[in-house]
Formats: C-alpha cells, sequence, structure tokens
C-alpha cells in the first residue's frame, strides 16, 4: 500500500465516520422530536445543532485536510457527550456510551495523541461527574430504561459495531499487505543470493559456493577409505574461438558446455564455474583412483561432443587437473590450487587430458 493509498483509504474512513454519525445525530434528532416530554425538544434542537457543527468535516476532508477535520468531528462529538451528561443523567445517561464510540474513531483514524488526551479528558469528566454526585454538588437522577432510551443506546452501538467493523477490514488488509510485502522481500532475497552465489552467464554456480560445498563434504567424509575429488577443468584454446567467432559464439559455447557438465555428473557431484572458461567439479564417494579418473573422462568426452549452433558446429577439448582429499590437501584452497597445477600438467600432456596432482605438477609449474 502505497502512501497515496494510505491517505485515500483515510480519507473514505473519515467520511463513513462523519455520515455514520450525522445520520445517528438525525435519526435520534427526528426520534425526540415526537416524544411528549419537556425536554424532547431542546435535546431535538440541540442534536441538530450538533450536526450542524459537524458539517466543516466533510468541507475540511475534501480540501485533504485529514488531521483536523477528524480532531474536529472528535472533539466536537466528545463536548457534545459531555454536556449531555452534565445537563441530563449524569453515568447513568445513554450518551455515556458515546465515549468509547469516539475513542473507537480515533483509532480508526490512527490519532494516538488525540486518542490519549481525549481518554483522560473523558475519564476525568466522568471521575468529576461521580464526585459531584457524591458531595450533592450534583444532582443526576437516575435514568429510567425505556423504548426512547433503547433506540439511542441502539443507534450508538450500531455506530460503534460499524467503527469496529471497519477497523477489523482496514487490519485484514494490513495483514495482507504485510504478506505480500513479505513475500517480495523474500523473493527479493533469493534474486540477490542467485546474483551472489551463481554465475550470471551459465546460471552454476560460483567459487563462494564451491568453496562452502567443498568444506561441508571434506567435515562430512569421516570414513578413511573415501576419497573427494576437485577437478579444475579449464577449456582448451577457447581464447580462438573468441577471436575468430566472436564472444557471443564464445558464451554459447560456455553454456554448452555447462549443459554437458551437469548432465553427465551424478546428482550429488558439483559443477561451477570460477571464471571465463574455467570451471570446478567437486564429487565424493569414491574409493579409488580409477573411479575418480572414470568420471573425469567420461567429462572429456561430453566437452568434447560437437555441438550444433545453426549455422556453424563447434567442438571443443578441456583439460582436468584432479586433486584428492585427504591425500593431497585438507582444505579447498589448498586442494584448488592443487588441482590447478595438475590441470597445466594435463595441458603439457596434449591437453584433452586428464592428471592427478603429484609432487611432479607442483615442481613441473615452478
Amino acid at each position: 500500500m502505497t502512501i497515496e493509498d494510505f491517505e485515500k483509504q483515510r480519507k473514505r474512513r473519515l467520511l463513513q465516520v462523519f455520515f455514520l454519525t450525522e445520520a445517528m445525530l438525525l435519526i435520534e434528532a427526528v426520534h425526540r422530536f415526537f416524544i411528549d416530554s419537556e425536554q424532547a425538544n431542546e435535546l431535538s434542537a440541540a442534536l441538530l445543532l450538533a450536526g450542524l457543527l459537524l458539517s466543516p468535516v466533510w468541507f475540511l476532508a475534501q480540501r485533504e485536510a485529514l488531521k483536523f477535520a477528524s480532531r474536529w468531528l472528535l472533539i466536537s462529538l466528545t463536548l457534545l457527550v459531555t454536556i449531555l451528561l452534565w445537563v441530563f443523567n449524569g453515568l447513568s445517561d445513554e450518551a455515556l456510551l458515546g465515549y468509547p464510540c469516539i475513542l473507537m474513531f480515533a483509532a480508526l483514524m490512527g490519532l494516538r495523541r488525540t486518542f490519549i488526551w481525549m481518554a483522560a479528558f473523558m475519564v476525568t469528566n466522568m471521575l468529576v461527574l461521580g464526585i459531584g454526585n457524591d458531595l450533592q454538588w450534583l444532582q443526576h437522577e437516575p435514568m429510567q430504561s425505556s423504548l426512547n432510551s433503547a433506540v439511542l443506546l441502539c443507534l450508538i452501538l450500531l455506530v460503534l459495531a460499524s467503527s469496529i467493523w471497519l477497523m477489523i477490514g482496514d487490519l485484514n488488509k494490513l495483514v495482507q499487505a504485510l504478506k505480500a510485502e513479505n513475500a517480495r522481500v523474500h523473493q527479493s532475497q533469493q534474486q540477490i543470493r542467485q546474483l551472489i552465489n551463481h554465475d550470471s552467464l551459465t546460471r552454476l554456480p560460483n567459487r563462494i559456493v564451491a568453496r562452502e560445498k567443498c568444506e561441508q563434504a571434506l567435515q562430512m567424509c569421516q570414513q578413511p577409505d573415501q576419497l573427494v575429488a576437485l577437478m579444475f577443468i579449464d577449456l582448451d584454446n577457447f581464447k580462438q574461438v573468441n577471436d575468430s567467432l566472436g564472444h557471443h559464439a564464445g558464451d554459447q559455447l560456455l553454456q554448452a558446455v555447462a549443459s554437458q557438465l551437469r548432465s553427465h555428473l551424478r546428482g550429488a557431484d558439483l559443477v561451477c564455474r570460477i571464471s571465463g572458461d574455467e570451471f570446478l567439479v567437486l564429487a565424493e564417494g569414491f574409493h579409488d583412483e580409477a573411479e575418480v579418473r572414470q568420471l573425469a573422462e567420461k567429462l572429456l568426452a561430453a566437452v568434447a561432443t560437437p555441438l550444433d549452433f545453426g549455422r556453424q558446429i563447434l567442438s571443443s577439448t578441456c583439460s582436468i587437473g584432479i586433486a584428492l582429499y585427504p591425500r593431497d590437501g585438507n582444505d579447498f584452497d589448498v586442494l584448488c590450487q592443487r588441482a590447478d597445477l595438475a590441470m597445466y600438467q594435463a595441458k603439457s600432456n596434449g591437453r584433452n587430458h586428464c592428471a592427478f596432482y603429484t609432487a611432479g605438477s607442483a615442481a613441473a609449474d615452478s
């Protein structure tokens, strides 16, 4: 809900309260006019005058002076009810029910300070009326129940019930708006997390995810006969593709290679793009080098598969360097460095090969 929508809602609620109040005053004024009582005509005139005094609320609301209009309405009604209590039957008068109704209006309009001041005034006024009658400064006779008092009580109760109904509706709308906003925030967080943790071109996880998953795999690998393999994959002669066919063709090739790697890995294995034409594969659950080599050769064949891009067919190969945990290192950085060294050894062996890290790999690189 925007600020403009909120202001429109407040204006709508103010006018609804205004028309409900005017309707109640008019109905009660006409009702009192036809009652055969000494004070009926005076009360009827007072109610009509109160309705007239409330008319500026509509004009103020049309000029968007909502707070001023709301306070005018609430203060006028509070004074009206207070006068009725003092003039007629005091704390036993049916007008006393108007106090909670007025407080409900203040809450509905979100006027916290006005609500507090009015509540304090109402409590003070009721205490003064009670003390005045106890000390016989005032003499308010208890009001006898009658159809006339019942009619007024019903009208006030209906206005109060209408205000509560409107407030419940606003609260429900607010809850729904908060839920929708929470869903939008959650979706935005997911999108941000996706952008932070994934490569925008291939949609593969990036180095951040590779590090987290590798650390988790190393912690989970408790059995001494199990191996975790970190494979460093680099495309062979990728720069020539960009130079001869353009970067668009290079991007297509990277996307296709990423798809091939994903489709030829096991369900628990992870493939990440860490930069340019370099990928990392994290695989676990091996018992010996032969099993790791079998997976690496499967990936070599997958990358070497010719790719049909409509107007042209591209083919590429890759070199894979492999480091094993716990043999070659105990953390991600060491394993990644040594897999990189092994990858250069694979390239020196003629490309389109895989090589395991050995002490000789490090010596050759240095």
